[in-house]
């Protein structure tokens, strides 16, 4: 008999496979505002791209594990950008305008395979990286559990 982690993760699996392939076949740029200012930018195709201008978008979204490690997080991405590739997919998160980082298939990982653990993660710029990071982190209170990294 199969583990429940394991048909849990089949299925998440599964299905993030289902929506690559969707968004493998779809095109075309979202725009969100706030404030009529510009917060997020997304453009579909195979290289998706995702802009974060504002990270306010993130205000209230989250995780209530506070228990979830570095580790864990880094399998997750570690698992998406096998399956981004395996699709023929990237997704390029950009902090305002800036690359940081990459996954999937344009990933092109030289010392960062080191950090990540894996040939499907780029990081572009560390620095933007580690701005983007603070961005977020700056926008959940400090009092809060939630946590997107």
């Amino acid at each position: 008999m199969s583990d429940t982690n394991d048909i849990t993760e089949g299925l998440e699996k599964d299905t993030i496979s289902n929506l690559a392939g969707i968004l493998k076949k779809s095109s075309g740029r979202l725009n969100i505002l706030i404030k009529d200012n510009p917060a997020l930018s997304i453009s579909l195709g195979s290289n998706i791209q995702l802009n974060i201008h504002d990270a306010a978008i993130f205000d209230g979204v989250g995780s209530d594990k506070s228990d979830v490690s570095l580790f864990d997080k880094l399998k997750t991405a570690q698992k998406l950008g096998e399956i981004l590739n395996s699709n023929g997919l990237s997704i390029s998160v950009l902090r305002k305008g800036k690359k940081a980082f990459t996954i999937g298939r344009d990933a092109t990982p030289t010392i960062s395979s080191i950090l990540t653990g894996s040939d499907d993660i780029h990081i572009d710029s560390l620095t933007q990286a580690a701005k983007l990071g603070k961005d977020i982190n700056k926008k959940i209170p400090k009092n809060s559990n939630k946590s997107l990294l």
